[in-house]
């Protein structure tokens, strides 16, 4: 069994798997069926001017607000965190992010934001890699992130629809 899968056994948090090619951005998902049940996730890694350090998980489908985010963390404004910081801080490469490698943070530098739209519903997001996809409580995704020493926030973080 792979590590991390071990580890939400270990943690008695139940999921759902399901392999798949790799997904690497939005537009790659368009052409995979994922049958588990719950909210396609987005992770973003983002960071300000300070370089204080942002993990956000949101609706796959709909577009971020990173005005909105930044306001939610207590941040400047807003980018996107390069390769080495993801592998720095989180221990993933791009396309493999997902709220998970919040584990690897032990030193606790990255701030943790979800949608608050997730409350009382399933997310589907990856295992660490973007070869597979699985299917977990939000509940048991916010006790994994706090297992691992981390708070988090809940926020509308999305556009306004034009």
């Amino acid at each position: 069994m792979e590590p991390i899968l071990q580890t939400l056994t270990d943690l008695n948090i139940p999921y759902e798997l399901q392999e798949h090619k790799a997904i690497f951005s939005e537009e790659d998902s368009k052409d995979i069926v994922i049958t588990l049940e719950g909210t396609d996730v987005k992770n973003l890694f983002v960071k300000d001017k300070n370089n204080n350090y942002g993990l956000v998980s949101l609706d796959l489908h709909k577009r971020a607000d990173l005005k909105k985010i930044a306001s939610a963390f207590g941040y400047g404004r807003l980018s996107f965190c390069n390769p080495d910081e993801l592998m720095k801080y989180l221990n993933i490469t791009p396309g493999s992010v997902t709220p998970l490698c919040i584990m690897f943070d032990t030193q606790r530098s990255v701030k943790v934001l979800f949608d608050e739209n997730f409350e009382g519903k399933k997310v589907i997001i990856h295992p660490l890699r973007n070869t597979a996809s699985i299917s977990i409580t939000f509940d048991d995704l916010k006790r994994f992130v706090e297992h691992y020493g981390h708070t988090y926030k809940l926020a509308d973080i999305y556009k306004e629809e034009e």
